[in-house]
C-alpha cells in the first residue's frame, strides 16, 4: 500500500522547512519622544523632532515595517481652545491638520496612521522627522509615541534557527528512508 510518494514527501518537508523559517507575524517596536519641559509651539516657532526605532530593535535593511502610527499629545497653553495646527511626517510630507486643543485636563492626542511613503521613509533608516506647526494660537507639545509593526528578517549569512535545521534534517532522513525502502 503506497500512502505518499517520495516527491510528495520531499515537497511537504521542504514547505515545512520554509514555513518554519518565515516569520509568522509582525511585532510592535515603539519609540517615545517626551521633552521636559513641554515645548511651546506658536505660529512663529514650530518644533521638529525625530523618532528613531533603530535603538529599540529595528535592523535597517533586514526588517520590514508593515504599518506604523504616531500618537502626538498636545496640551492647551492658554486655555483659549482656539488653536489650529498641522503635523508634517517625514520626507514624504504626509500632513495632518486639526484645531482646538481642549483646555484643562489631559489635552488631546491625535493618532495618525502612516501612508505607504511615510512607512518607506521610516524603513529606509529607522528614523522619521515630525514637524508640529501652529497655524493659529499656541499650545504645548507634550509627547509623541511611534508604534511600528515590524516583521523581523534574517540577516544575510546568519545561521538558521534550530527548528528549521531540525525540519530540514527530518525531511532528508525521510527521503533517505524512502529511497532505501524502495531498494
Amino acid at each position: 500500500m503506497r500512502i505518499i510518494g517520495t516527491k510528495a514527501l520531499f515537497g511537504v518537508a521542504l514547505l515545512s522547512a520554509l514555513w518554519a523559517a518565515t516569520p509568522v507575524s509582525a511585532i510592535p517596536i515603539t519609540d517615545t519622544v517626551d521633552p521636559s519641559p513641554d515645548i511651546t509651539v506658536t505660529t512663529s516657532s514650530p518644533t521638529s523632532y525625530v523618532h528613531d526605532i533603530t535603538d529599540n530593535g529595528f535592523v535597517v535593511g533586514v526588517d520590514d515595517i508593515t504599518s506604523a502610527t504616531v500618537a502626538i499629545h498636545l496640551e492647551d497653553e492658554s486655555g483659549g481652545g482656539s488653536e489650529d495646527y498641522t503635523f508634517v511626517i517625514g520626507l514624504s510630507g504626509q500632513t495632518f491638520s486639526s484645531n482646538n486643543v481642549p483646555s484643562g485636563g489631559g489635552g488631546e492626542t491625535q493618532t495618525i496612521t502612516f501612508t505607504v511613503p511615510s512607512i518607506a521613509d521610516l524603513e529606509a533608516d529607522g528614523k522619521i522627522t515630525i514637524q508640529v506647526t501652529s497655524t493659529s494660537g499656541s499650545f504645548l507639545f507634550a509627547d509623541s509615541l511611534l508604534t511600528a509593526q515590524v516583521t523581523k528578517g534574517t540577516p544575510p549569512g546568519q545561521v538558521p534557527e534550530p527548528s528549521t535545521l531540525l525540519l530540514l534534517g527530518a525531511a532528508f532522513a525521510a527521503f533517505g528512508w524512502r529511497v532505501r525502502r524502495r531498494s
